[in-house]
């Protein structure tokens, strides 16, 4: 029975989450995730105790997996060149495209309660953020990168990832692949055989 117990929540999560990336936050109401699942509503209060519950629930689970897609990425620090390293993760996050981090950070602060809030805030840094700090220690470790501390080279880093990836990258038609993001990231706009 927990087995099954189980399986019915990734079920639900899995759809909920489907679901709030395609309609947001607001979009979503309980019925529409019971309807998808097949469910009945005690099923799913069961398992999660409200529409915030739920949210709070697909955002943890939706880090948890990109957190241990990252560290996978960055796993081999010292087998493999920095520069592969940085295209590995960019490859991570764009496989992740039809999820939009972005509009979840902006729905966690605007819908959850500061509790909730500061524990996916936390669990954002460790799992998509704290591989990519380590990975820039190292950068800095072996004189790839400098001038910054890895936490700020982290954030321009992902910040940059972001930019060209995502529903706004999309509409934009802002067409730079993992390579090409690495070396504008390591050497900027400057060497102009990056953007080729």
């Amino acid at each position: 029975m927990v087995r099954d117990g189980a399986q019915t929540a990734e079920k639900i999560l899995a759809t909920a989450h489907g679901l709030f990336m395609e309609r947001g936050y607001v979009g979503v109401s309980i019925n529409d995730v019971v309807n998808a699942v097949g469910i009945t509503k005690p099923t799913l209060y069961y398992h999660f105790s409200d529409k915030e519950a739920l949210y709070a629930a697909v955002a943890d689970r939706a880090l948890r997996i990109m957190g241990d897609e990252l560290s996978q990425a960055t796993a081999n620090n010292q087998q493999h060149p920095f520069v592969d390293q940085l295209t590995a993760v960019i490859r991570t996050i764009q496989a992740h495209t039809h999820e939009d981090f972005r509009m979840m950070r902006h729905e966690i602060r605007t819908h959850l309660t500061p509790e909730r809030q500061m524990y996916l805030a936390r669990h954002f840094y460790t799992s998509m953020m704290a591989p990519i700090v380590a990975l820039m220690q190292h950068g800095l470790a072996i004189g790839v990168v400098q001038h910054r501390n890895g936490e700020d080279l982290a954030m321009l880093f992902f910040c940059l990832i972001e930019a060209y990836t995502g529903p706004e990258a999309q509409a934009l038609q802002l067409q730079l692949d993992a390579s090409q993001i690495s070396q504008l990231f390591l050497h900027g706009v400057a060497n102009s055989s990056i953007l080729v």
